[in-house]
């Protein structure tokens, strides 16, 4: 029982001190759930962020769920998703009370202002590492070259490029299963 306890406290510390959404989160996160509590390796860790990623929802509630039913099952993942959540529904709580009444207050705007820069290394900091882990080399770099150019010169949906991915994938994963089947007879 202590470990399930030891997840919903991890994920509430991750859910109430990061600004920026859920990429903000993913130092926190690996710090928690990698480094210290050595709760998931290094690797398994940045291929849940890529099956996160992809899943419909709010990416920091699917890391916590995949880390918690990793660790204790169904005990594990509502624990879990229940400490990545709760600070978000409190906060926002909070702001719906109180921040309409001071949203126009000059200090308060200057806050804001101030937390912006932070948030935007926040979000970096994380992609950066995502992609030294995402193991891109100069064979492989044209694939996210091409989707960052579909995206943001042509316009198109990253619905298109997952489900694109996706096919390509399973395409690739068939011809080399094949090719090492024809090699071994």
């Amino acid at each position: 029982m202590r470990t399930v306890f030891q997840l919903f406290v991890t994920f509430f510390n991750i859910g109430a001190f990061t600004l920026g959404g859920g990429y903000a989160m993913l130092d926190m996160v690996e710090r928690d759930v990698v480094d210290k509590r050595k709760w998931i390796e290094k690797d398994e860790f940045w291929d849940m962020i890529t099956i996160v990623q992809m899943l419909p929802g709010v990416f920091a509630a699917n890391t916590a769920l995949y880390t918690g039913y990793k660790i204790k099952g169904i005990k594990g993942t509502i624990a879990a998703c229940l400490g990545a959540i709760i600070p978000s529904i409190l906060i926002i709580l909070l702001i719906a009370v109180f921040f309409l009444d001071y949203q126009d207050n000059p200090a308060v705007e200057r806050i804001f202002r101030g937390i912006r820069p932070c948030v935007v290394a926040l979000i970096l900091s994380p992609a950066v590492k995502m992609f030294i882990n995402s193991k891109v080399n100069w064979k492989t770099a044209i694939f996210p070259i091409a989707a960052i150019c579909l995206i943001y010169f042509f316009k198109v949906s990253p619905v298109y490029i997952i489900i694109a991915t996706i096919i390509g994938s399973v395409a690739f994963a068939f011809y080399s299963q094949n090719r090492l089947n024809k090699s071994k007879s």
